[in-house]
């Protein structure tokens, strides 16, 4: 598995998808989630609230090509030590949220504001409505790969831990 140390095996995993570029990282976030799906019942994320499905929607009304920038966004947006958003990394990005005033259409600060059950279910919902549009020639590196066959090893209880923890960890 990893060489972390001694860290539990779900920081382990946390840790090691940390690692991963954000879209090895958006990858591994859809590929569990579709996996998960079928043995984690829509129950056990519950449903999703008016304001969930409400930032859902709003990345469903957006060309497929926008739905992954918007599930980008979403997971990179943040805010610095002093409360202010932080810009883009990519340049052209941070030039229209510069212009723009920020990045209005992607609802971001919706999504931070979430607690860590909504964001469970939002990631959940997201999966199982955007599922069928992953590419299937995604051709995942050795350390995704990794990151996947432990998370498909973990039960049901901590595969839960796994997810609340890690979109606990996105603002």
């Amino acid at each position: 598995m990893f060489d972390t140390g001694n860290l539990e095996p779900v920081a382990q995993a946390l840790e090691a998808l940390n690692k991963l570029s954000i879209d090895d990282r958006l990858t591994a976030m859809a590929l569990i989630y579709k996996d998960v799906s079928g043995s984690i019942s829509a129950d056990a994320v519950g449903t999703p609230s008016s304001q969930v499905s409400g930032i859902i929607s709003k990345i469903e009304q957006k060309p497929q090509d926008r739905q992954i920038d918007a599930l980008r966004d979403i997971l990179t947006a943040g805010k610095n030590d002093k409360g202010e958003e932080a810009l883009d990394p990519n340049p052209s990005k941070a030039l229209t949220q510069l212009v723009t005033g920020g990045s209005e259409d992607i609802p971001t600060g919706e999504y931070g504001s979430l607690d860590t059950e909504s964001k469970l279910a939002f990631w959940y919902h997201i999966a199982q409505k955007l599922g069928n549009s992953i590419p299937s020639n995604i051709s995942p590196s050795s350390e995704l790969t990794e990151v996947l066959s432990t998370v498909k090893s973990f039960d049901e209880e901590k595969r839960m831990s796994f997810l609340k923890r890690l979109v606990g960890q996105v603002k």
